[in-house]
């Protein structure tokens, strides 16, 4: 089982102090992700000052494709943009959009985030395009409820990993949890706001870098 990278969630509006936890916690980290709220905000120019600030980085931009795929996953390419994300309700034709883009490129993908009522049939279509990357997201209601990553959800992630996927795992995930997922081959973890708010991003960081090296090896 290899390491699992560290995502960094940069969400919050202001472009300036998501760049200065970039700057501090960026040897932590593997993964640099414009937030949703971010790339609103901000547009594309968040994605590009953030490809020209983290070069050997991956950088994801996180804006949720549901429709116009193709022309998204272009712009944000365009843009420096290594990965992008699609919600798993986007229709077939948006999901085929973004994987025509991704495979006309090098070295870019497409995540898909799950929500709690992902079919068999879904996991097995996107199989099928060749898409490997998944993003398994805990609802802020459940974070907010404090509720732990339950055995049956844990099950759930060794199943998908079974089928080929690649795992990022994200909700309000603090370093403590990180052990639950001893005995499942994630791809990364992805910390926000308990990194970028953080009064010390680089020693944040640093805590889930080191908490991963303690489980995974």
């Amino acid at each position: 089982m290899s390491r699992p990278k560290l995502q960094l969630a940069l969400d919050n509006h202001d472009l300036s102090s998501s760049l200065a936890a970039a700057q501090k916690s960026q040897s932590q980290v593997n993964v640099m992700e414009v937030g949703t709220i971010l790339a609103v905000e901000n547009g594309m120019k968040a994605v590009r000052i953030m490809k020209s600030l983290f070069p050997d980085h991956i950088v994801l931009a996180d804006i949720r494709i549901i429709k116009a795929g193709g022309k998204l996953a272009k712009l944000a390419f365009e843009s420096g943009a290594d990965w992008v994300t699609v919600i798993s309700d986007a229709s077939n034709d948006t999901i085929e959009a973004v994987v025509k883009e991704v495979k006309s490129r090098e070295n870019k993908d497409v995540q898909i985030e799950i929500n709690q009522t992902f079919t068999n049939e879904q996991t097995e279509y996107w199989r099928s395009l060749g898409i490997t990357q998944l993003i398994y997201h805990r609802s802020s209601e459940v974070v907010e409820e404090e509720e732990k990553w339950s055995p049956e959800v844990i099950n759930e992630l060794k199943s998908l990993a079974d089928k080929g996927f690649q795992l990022s795992i994200t909700g309000g995930l603090s370093v403590d949890e990180i052990k639950l997922f001893k005995d499942v081959p994630v791809y990364c973890f992805i910390a926000g706001r308990k990194i970028a708010n953080s009064p010390d991003p680089f020693q944040a960081a640093k805590e889930y870098k080191d908490e991963i090296i303690r489980v995974f090896g």
